[in-house]
């Protein structure tokens, strides 16, 4: 939450940091302010610098009696309308497969940290950590609040969601870049916490021309690697098997001081590709030909090799315990097929505004829109579905997606692609009057 602005009433300007660097000074500003935010109109509120329609999100003060505390909250039912790379931003459940996880998976706090309940454990040793596995009641909605744990799919998902790469407006254009994605990546690091740690503490992006993030693995190895495992995260050049019947992963930017050699069993090697085969075929074309980016998030085991007087000295041995992969658009939208990419790069083209919800750990019976455009006449967004298979199962599927969406947003208020019958993508809902576009 580093360097976010918060606007007191009365125009005083205040660091949401503070409460972790100036804790007194955070209390003092507040408790001062307490009384003039209850009684202000709403525009002259505590707010952040987020707005909804041309208008200021307005922010609470509020006093917590049982420890004596004042902190800032977001108003209720307006958390999904702040940007995603806000403190204060809370999505919508519903419209990801954030549904999927019951409660106590995904605890967001007031201040926007968030607690999440992993399937792995972040220490090397030590025995594992106890998971109720007791089978939950049936819910109305199929797939729904069913995930006890989240994967390293579900966390790669929540760090791209927090880092703000799942939503895309026409200024984003020639700014979303690897680079830019995993610096964004890393700040969302500090918002997220698991088994009492930091995921920021333990998480070694791999960025391109940044021999900064190089000197981070190696000082998070020294610090960390003989009692935790590490997560890395980037882009996958190369996945090949070497001498040893293994495999070697090579991340985009690797070799600019990372000096680490990643390999991957054959057996999580096979697990990744059975469970990511968008990802696996796109890896599978030669680098020139992929029109997309394969993101991984990988869990690790990583030391120092070499001795004083041996050519390696300095270099690192990461082994991959288990992770996940993604595929993304070279604007850094994840997609889960050929058809939504097409509609992702349209919609980007065609200079929309609009989000891609995340399928998170979720079954794939649970319905949520592929997209969701942000710049038409509908404030809660419009949603969007592409059909691309004509099997039996995904027929008997899709006849339930088409029946909730007529449900909930009434015929003829949502958008949709038959790709097996329509070659060509149908036109986008118009963009509402007066909505930016650049």
């Amino acid at each position: 939450m580093t360097g976010t602005i918060i606007i007191l009433p009365g125009g005083e300007r205040f660091q949401l940091e503070w409460r972790r660097t100036d804790p007194e000074r955070w209390e003092r500003r507040l408790k001062a302010k307490y009384d003039e935010s209850r009684s202000a109109e709403r525009s002259d509120k505590a707010r952040c610098l987020c707005q909804h329609r041309g208008a200021s999100l307005p922010l609470q003060i509020r006093y917590l009696a049982d420890s004596h505390s004042y902190h800032l909250a977001v108003w209720p039912n307006e958390g999904p309308l702040h940007e995603k790379t806000c403190p204060f931003y809370k999505p919508d459940p519903e419209k990801s497969g954030r549904a999927s996880y019951v409660n106590s998976v995904i605890c967001e706090g007031e201040d926007g940290d968030v607690a999440v309940t992993l399937s792995i454990g972040l220490r090397r040793q030590g025995p594992p950590r106890p998971v109720d596995d007791t089978p939950l009641p049936a819910s109305d909605r199929p797939g729904q609040a069913r995930q006890r744990r989240m994967t390293p799919l579900g966390l790669l998902h929540l760090l791209w969601e927090r880092a703000g790469l799942t939503e895309w407006r026409p200024q984003f254009a020639r700014h979303r870049t690897p680079t830019v994605a995993l610096g964004r990546i890393a700040s969302a690091g500090t918002r997220i916490r698991a088994q009492g740690r930091l995921i920021s503490d333990l998480l070694c992006p791999v960025v391109p021309g940044h021999e900064k993030f190089g000197r981070r693995l190696h000082a998070i190895v020294r610090t960390e690697g003989k009692e935790n495992h590490l997560f890395l995260i980037g882009f996958v050049e190369a996945l090949e098997p070497d001498l040893r019947g293994n495999f070697t992963m090579a991340l985009n930017g690797q070799r600019d001081g990372y000096r680490c050699f990643l390999t991957v069993p054959a057996a999580e090697r096979n697990r990744l590709a059975r469970s990511h085969q968008l990802a696996a075929a796109t890896l599978a074309l030669p680098e020139a030909a992929r029109q997309a980016h394969v993101v991984a998030l990988l869990y690790v085991t990583a030391r120092n090799i070499g001795t004083p007087n041996s050519r390696w000295r300095g270099w690192i041995q990461a082994e991959v315990r288990t992770g996940a992969l993604m595929t993304v658009s070279r604007s850094m939208l994840p997609f889960e097929s050929s058809h939504e990419l097409a509609v992702a790069d349209a919609l980007v083209a065609a200079g929309r505004a609009f989000e891609k919800p995340l399928r998170f750990d979720a079954e794939r019976d649970l319905v949520f829109p592929d997209f969701i455009l942000r710049d038409t006449a509908r404030s809660a967004g419009y949603p969007m579905e592409v059909f691309g298979r004509t099997d039996e199962a995904y027929t008997a599927r899709r006849a339930g997606k088409e029946n909730y969406y007529n449900m909930t947003f009434g015929r003829g208020g949502w958008w949709s692609w038959d790709a097996t019958t329509e070659s060509r993508i149908p036109a986008f809902p118009p963009t509402r009057k007066g909505a930016t576009l650049s």
